[in-house]
């Protein structure tokens, strides 16, 4: 007999303290607004032996993918509701029973070039009957642009979880928008997220472990997102991580999760594990006072370091910055396009903001002819 997960719930509570706080269980919430973005790709190509709707255009397709699927995903349709015009009608497979032709339309609200669907459920078999999950879709076509479809997760589960005797408001948030919740991946983007009540890291990408309020708990989320599991996480082992000391504020992410350090003299430690820089900042103020924030983000791939016990690990990040002139040259059209960016010396983009958040004016590029002009 297959017990359902409120009977589990109210045992859980009756068998005391210790065995309740194996799993806390958290309540699922939609809003109108994404919580995380993965792009689509849209396709004409009706796919092969789904039924379709009575269209009025030329449609666009694409597939969401999922691993709560049994086949891998649900197909979706974009029509318009005139010949010409705006795409403004949406057709999902809500069921997962393979076909489109059975959906009810959903409408978007129109701007000019932008098309906004209100959260559409989809329906997973899980293991105590149906759940539902909800996905925000964003379809836009610039002027001379191939048209662009984003997916948003619209539902994420929160509720109070226990950090040993310190209870705090958490969210579990669907970052790679695949509609599940426990997904820790090499690439930060490709995991999940978490928030934690107080956290001045506003979010976190989700990995084994969770720091709160200076202490460290290993963390392990169901795949649907509907509880976790949090335990004190002792005899960890640290590494000590040095860096140029006018850094103000260091953020890495590995397999052991998201961690922020503000470094004293240049350093700082993280548990033993392997990392990669996700971003650091330089705090400064210029001779009229107004504060600048210099910093690195979008770092490539290799930038990968390793913490151990035994050898303090050394980071070359910070300045100086450089600009960087790329120059593309067209041979059909003759035309030549020049981009000036600023890189940092792992090769990674470059912000500067000026006074909390005013972007600056950028540098200039002054381009003359052969003759000078």
């Amino acid at each position: 007999m297959k017990l359902s997960r409120k009977l589990i719930l109210a045992g859980m509570l009756l068998a005391g303290t210790a065995f309740a706080q194996s799993e806390q269980w958290l309540e699922y919430h939609t809003g109108t607004e994404g919580r995380a973005y993965h792009p689509m790709q849209l396709t004409t190509n009706p796919p092969p032996g789904v039924a379709l709707p009575k269209l009025n255009a030329s449609p666009y397709f694409a597939r969401w993918s999922t691993p709560m699927d049994p086949a891998g995903g649900r197909w979706l349709c974009l029509d318009r509701t005139r010949p010409s015009g705006p795409y403004d009608r949406l057709f999902i497979d809500s069921n997962g029973n393979g076909r489109l032709d059975d959906e009810t339309p959903v409408q978007a609200r129109l701007d000019s070039y932008n098309s906004y669907f209100p959260p559409v459920p989809v329906v997973f078999k899980g293991e105590d009957g149906p759940m539902s999950y909800h996905l925000v879709f964003r379809f836009y076509k610039y002027e001379n642009s191939p048209a662009q479809l984003l997916a948003s997760s619209a539902g994420w589960y929160e509720g109070v979880v226990n950090f040993d005797g310190t209870k705090k408001r958490i969210q579990l948030i669907d970052g790679n928008v695949n509609g599940t919740f426990n997904d820790i991946a090499l690439n930060p983007y490709d995991s999940d997220r978490v928030q934690i009540e107080g956290d001045k890291t506003v979010e976190r990408f989700l990995g084994k472990m969770v720091e709160v309020d200076g202490k460290f708990f290993r963390i392990e989320a169901a795949r649907d997102g509907a509880f976790v599991k949090v335990q004190k996480a002792d005899n960890l082992t640290f590494g000590q991580v040095r860096v140029p000391e006018n850094i103000s504020e260091f953020a890495a992410f590995g397999e052991n999760g998201h961690f922020v350090r503000k470094p004293a003299n240049g350093e700082f430690t993280l548990p033993s594990g392997d990392y990669r820089i996700f971003r650091w900042m330089i705090n400064r103020k210029d001779e009229k006072g107004a504060a600048w924030t210099l910093s690195g983000y979008n770092f490539p791939k290799t930038n990968g370091f390793a913490v151990a016990a035994d050898k303090p690990v050394v980071l070359e990040i910070g300045e100086p910055v450089q600009a960087v002139l790329k120059v593309v040259e067209t041979t059909n059209n003759r035309q030549v396009t020049f981009n000036l960016r600023f890189e940092g010396r792992q090769k990674e983009a470059i912000e500067m903001l000026r006074d909390g958040g005013q972007r600056p004016r950028g540098p200039k590029l002054m381009l003359a002819g052969a003759d000078g002009t």
